[in-house]
């Protein structure tokens, strides 16, 4: 019998200009020949268990027919899109559904684009586990969507938003291949002989190892069982995700406390079975895409990492090496620094100004990676922002101008230099544009100390590419101190003349 990995299915989008991989198994020796609306694309290929086929690359098209027919059996595809194809990984603010967005009752209403389509790794973390549990959105996961009213509230709301622009942009099919989990490591992404070879990655082995050490296999797969049974109920995930995403009143997020506090003792068991054991859903999920014909990865992920901060660079940039050897190619990573972020169910962003600037390290330091600035669309109190309409368009800048290569202005505003006088501070920045902006009345997110003093109150205007600083406390010899965005949440109002807010930096 013929049979396709599960990624392959009617209504899917393969990559355009790029060799195509089919992989499946058959389980008898047969010759196969794979046409595309009846054109042959390659004849007489020997299979006998697991193969990989690699078709030659294909212009953009629509609703198109692939064979792949054998000298035992064979398998049509219909609806089959070829575009645009973009992983879509981290963990739950790239996960976070469209149903949860500010906007997303009226992108759900309005969906109808079949040639906008979506497919989502489902969340498993053993062999097995889909057949013997439910999992809440599985009924949406491990099948291709195309977007329309009654699929669109499980796509991703930032791969949406991304997939809007490409669409409105190249007008060829595109589509978004979810693979992310919320509250996940980079770690858990990476396989574990990469972060064996490294020794500052290698605590997270460490510390699985030690947790693990004296663990009874069979008693830890029950607790998992038990775990995964209570944490994975309906009643339990509905509330989970209302309390998580919507926008809930403090009365509903009351009512739900014993049950977040039942949550938080109930816990999943450290262990092989546990999403955020290293190297985990590199195994179970990315294995499952990892090959897929794509231009490249938009990732949302950091929060998780926040307690390792000081090695995120070297954790995030090993991933990415660690992904692109999966597909053996150097695939593009765009990816979105942190959300600012204050306090919220117990977390907090104390650390995200140190991960920040690991990210921005990561953008500098490994080429093909490109990050998109979010700092003026956070949420003091929610590790969730609803807005990710930038954050999708913010990528899908960048794509456009990295990946795609159009003459637009994709990056932040980033400090440069800085001229000192007296009663006067010059700060120089790249990425202006047309020139720098401050929206609203006064500047915000900027720290200046003077001489010791936290200087409160001074005149800022935004003018070409330089921000100019005036106040008679400032003098030419001054010991100065400068922060911007230098805080877990702030609300930044510095912009270019692409709409980009400025980066964070310290002086």
């Amino acid at each position: 019998m013929l049979k396709l990995a599960e990624l392959f299915q009617s209504g899917m989008t393969l990559q355009r200009q790029k060799p195509i991989r089919i992989w499946g198994s058959s389980d008898c020796a047969q010759n196969l020949t794979v046409s595309l609306n009846g054109e042959t694309l390659l004849r007489d290929a020997p299979v006998d268990g697991e193969f990989c086929l690699t078709l030659p690359p294909q212009e953009a098209m629509r609703d198109a027919e692939l064979s792949i027919a054998g000298t035992v059996d064979t398998l049509t595809l219909s609806r089959v899109d070829i575009g645009e194809v973009w992983i879509a990984g981290g963990q739950s603010n790239m996960e976070f559904l469209l149903r949860y967005d500010a906007e997303g009752k009226e992108q759900i209403r309005s969906a109808n684009d079949p040639h906008l389509r979506f497919y989502d790794v489902g969340e498993y973390t053993f062999p097995g586990e889909k057949e013997q549990t439910h999992k809440d959105n599985s009924e949406a996961w491990d099948r291709w969507m195309a977007f329309r009213p009654d699929a669109a509230e499980y796509f991703s709301a930032v791969g949406v938003y991304f997939a809007k622009q490409l669409r409105k942009a190249y007008d060829v099919p595109v589509a978004i291949v979810g693979c992310n989990w919320g509250g996940t490591t980079a770690s858990a992404w990476t396989e574990e002989s990469v972060l064996e070879a490294d020794p500052a990655l290698r605590v997270y082995l460490e510390e699985y190892r030690a947790a693990t050490k004296d663990m009874d296999l069979d008693e830890y797969i029950q607790k998992h069982a038990e775990a995964l049974a209570f944490l994975d109920s309906p009643e339990l995930t509905q509330t989970m995700r209302k309390v998580m995403f919507g926008n809930v009143s403090v009365w509903e997020y009351i009512k739900a406390i014993p049950l977040l506090l039942k949550i938080g003792k109930t816990g999943m068991p450290i262990g092989p079975r546990n999403q955020n054991s290293p190297g985990c859903l590199y195994r179970s999920m990315l294995s499952q895409i990892a090959g897929l014909a794509c231009r490249g990865v938009i990732w949302y992920q950091g929060e998780s990492d926040d307690q390792k901060a000081d090695i995120y660079d070297k954790l995030f940039s090993a991933m990415i090496r660690c992904w692109r050897d999966a597909w053996q190619e150097e695939l593009p990573f765009l990816f979105v620094q942190l959300a600012p972020f204050g306090k919220w169910l117990g977390s907090t962003g104390q650390k995200y100004p140190i991960l920040r600037q690991k990210q921005e390290l990561v953008s500098k330091t490994v080429p093909g990676a490109y990050m998109a600035l979010i700092m003026d669309v956070g949420d003091n109190k929610d590790i969730h922002p609803k807005q990710k309409r930038p954050v999708g368009e913010r990528l899908a800048l960048l794509a456009r101008n990295k990946i795609y290569g159009e003459e637009l202005l994709s990056e932040a505003p980033e400090f440069t230099s800085m001229k000192q006088g007296d009663g006067s501070l010059t700060l120089r920045f790249s990425n202006a544009g047309a020139g720098l902006r401050i929206k609203g009345k006064t500047l915000q997110a900027l720290d200046l100390t003077v001489d010791g003093k936290k200087l409160k109150s001074y005149e800022a205007r935004a003018q070409g590419d330089t921000l100019s600083i005036r106040s008679p406390k400032i003098h030419r010899d001054s010991d100065l101190k400068i922060a911007f965005a230098w805080t877990g949440y702030c609300e930044v109002n510095l912009y270019n003349s692409a709409g980009l807010s400025a980066k964070p930096f310290t002086i």
